[in-house]
């Protein structure tokens, strides 16, 4: 199992801005932790396909459930994997 991140890890997620094709940090989180998404799905149970199109950026399986097992396995909060955009 990957190691949470670390405190300067999360404060370098915070800090990455959402722009175009990335809607969330979780791609980048996993390479923070240099996991894989089967580490992922092995660890929290969740679908391999709901895992890839979160970190792709699709939405239709994202729940609070499912965020707070996302942030589990990173050590983090929810807020910095799925951060609100400003308007």
């Amino acid at each position: 199992m990957p190691k949470p991140l670390s405190s300067e890890q999360l404060e370098a997620l915070r800090s990455v801005p959402l722009v175009g094709e990335m809607p969330n940090r979780l791609r980048v989180a996993l390479g923070m932790a240099k996991a894989k998404q089967a580490d992922i799905v092995e660890e929290t149970g969740l679908l391999a396909s709901s895992v890839s199109d979160l970190v792709n950026g699709k939405y239709g399986d994202l729940n609070v459930e499912t965020a707070r097992k996302l942030s589990d396995f990173f050590g983090c909060q929810i807020d910095d994997l799925f951060p609100k955009r400003a308007a």
